[in-house]
């Protein structure tokens, strides 16, 4: 008891900034605040999709980089230069001569901002009392989810009380206060050795090892579609809410913070259920129903009818941890936490590849024909799941 209390006491601070860190970039730049604020700018839709793909690209570029560089290094220095660097960037949205530099600011916000994700999750490991790091890493994903929920909800109601300026300045300030927090609350790490040519060749192997197992090939290119899929709600479910409901930003914020809401609930449910009837079976059934709900967006009409899709939607997508579960299981111990990494990063190139072709289509025939590419972009995942079958791994 007292070595998982003490364990719990290392972790509360990592898994507070991690909060602190959501909230700030949820309340803005990665929030229902913004796709609104853009448009309010006098942004068409296309504009916007190429600002999504400008801000995933940034993350997809440097997510990995920044995961293997702080193995070598104190990890505070990297929450340090994320807080901080993103501080500075959030005022610039406000800056209306910059408009055309946005482009350059949502790279370097998603650069800057994707520090935290591999970090943090470093930082859980690091401070994770032995035997206790699935149920430490069950808490990072509560406090992810928190995180974008409270961030949804308070960017909302502060760009529609006050203004959308007020939102970036908040994001701002919250990240000032977490970047000094980080060097009185965060113990320092253990000292790491850089890494040598042998160890440079061991990931190549050690890739080429994964690349070339059939099985996880499935899981890389389930991670692309599905999030793909999923990047129209990410992208496009606030101006939908907004343009084609007609709900007010509160309203819109309210929409994503039931959307994180029900996925808090439905996440466990669904990791119970998976004992008695299978992880592939629910994944199935999440997809395919996944699909169905991204078809009916099209049809929305009412706020009503737009928070029961979302429910839906939400509830499907909560399939999502099972995912992982059977990429570990299907993974060698030795290459799991790289399968993890490469895994994340097929997600980031579906949260790249999909705002542009939904804008296009946005723009071109309908906001509905968009949640319809979408609906068929995830039965394509629903396809690569049914084609899946289980090999059996290699330590």
């Amino acid at each position: 008891m007292a070595g998982s209390d003490s364990g719990l006491q290392r972790l509360l601070p990592v898994y507070l900034l991690t909060l602190l860190w959501v909230v700030s970039w949820g309340i803005s730049v990665s929030g229902p605040v913004m796709p609104l604020y853009i448009r309010s700018l006098g942004v068409g839709v296309t504009g916007w999709g190429m600002l999504a793909m400008a801000h995933a690209v940034g993350m997809v570029l440097f997510e990995w980089f920044w995961g293997a560089l702080s193995d070598r290094m104190d990890r505070r220095v990297f929450v340090v230069v994320s807080m901080l660097g993103t501080s500075v960037i959030f005022p610039l949205y406000t800056l209306r001569g910059l408009i055309p530099y946005f482009f350059v600011l949502q790279f370097l916000i998603g650069a800057l901002a994707v520090i935290l994700g591999p970090v943090s999750r470093a930082l859980v490991s690091d401070n994770s009392p032995p035997g206790s790091l699935g149920m430490s890493m069950s808490l990072w994903e509560v406090v992810m989810t928190l995180g974008h929920m409270i961030g949804a909800v308070v960017g909302s109601y502060v760009a529609q009380v006050r203004s959308f300026e007020q939102v970036f300045y908040l994001s701002s300030a919250l990240s000032i206060i977490g970047g000094f927090a980080v060097l009185f609350t965060l113990r320092k790490g253990v000292e790491r050795r850089p890494r040598g040519v042998g160890d440079e060749l061991s990931i190549r192997k050690g890739l080429r090892s994964l690349i070339s197992r059939p099985s996880i090939r499935f899981f890389f290119c389930i991670a692309l579609t599905s999030f793909m899929a999923r990047s129209v709600l990410w992208a496009f479910l606030p101006l939908y809410a907004s343009e084609v409901v007609g709900m007010t930003t509160v309203e819109v914020g309210m929409v994503f913070a039931v959307m994180s809401l029900t996925q808090l609930v439905a996440a466990p449910i669904f990791g119970r259920l998976s004992y008695r009837f299978g992880r592939r079976r629910l994944v199935i059934a999440g997809f395919s129903f996944t699909s169905l709900m991204l078809f009916l967006f099209s049809f929305v009409a009412t706020p009503l009818q737009l928070f029961a899709a979302v429910i839906g939607v939400s509830v499907c997508l909560s399939v999502n941890p099972l995912l992982l579960a059977m990429l570990f299981e299907a993974t060698p111990s030795r290459l799991r936490g790289m399968s993890m990494g490469v895994y994340g990063t097929f997600e980031d190139m579906g949260l790249m590849m999909g705002p542009p072709l939904y804008s296009l289509i946005w723009s071109v025939y309908s906001p509905g024909l968009a949640f319809l590419s979408g609906a068929a972009i995830q039965s394509v995942s629903l396809v690569l799941i049914l084609m899946f079958r289980v090999e059996r791994r290699g330590d």
